[in-house]
């Protein structure tokens, strides 16, 4: 049956930066170093895997949306902000399950931060 995701793949422009990045801001650990363009990432129920891509066809509207689960919003907030990541909201939002902000990666990819706060999510 094709009903089970079994990795998230997130095309990057640069590995080093972007790695940088998703270990540096987000905490994340590698897991693996299949070669110097493909890395996957610690995360406990799907893999992610950053894979360059530097042929410039990045699309202008990313098709893979990241999104990754916060406890306490306002402090992921000012903290991101703190390790320079590029948040483009002035403050976390409203959104049906609860409260969120977006942050893009050196690639331009966008990434949800969201609190779940809304009881009947």
């Amino acid at each position: 049956m094709l009903n089970q995701v079994c990795v998230l793949t997130v095309k990057v422009k640069e590995m080093k930066e972007s790695l940088s990045f998703y270990t540096e801001v987000f905490d994340f650990t590698v897991s693996k170093k299949y070669s110097d363009k493909i890395v996957s990432l610690v995360h406990k129920n799907i893999p992610i895997v950053l894979e360059e891509d530097s042929s410039n066809n990045l699309s202008e509207s990313k098709s893979v949306l990241l999104g990754i689960s916060s406890e306490n919003i306002d402090y992921d907030f000012k903290l991101l902000k703190e390790r320079g990541a590029n948040v483009l909201f002035d403050e976390p939002k409203p959104c049906p399950p609860g409260l969120y902000f977006i942050v893009e990666d050196p690639s331009g990819n966008q990434i949800d931060v969201v609190e779940f706060t809304n009881e009947d999510q």
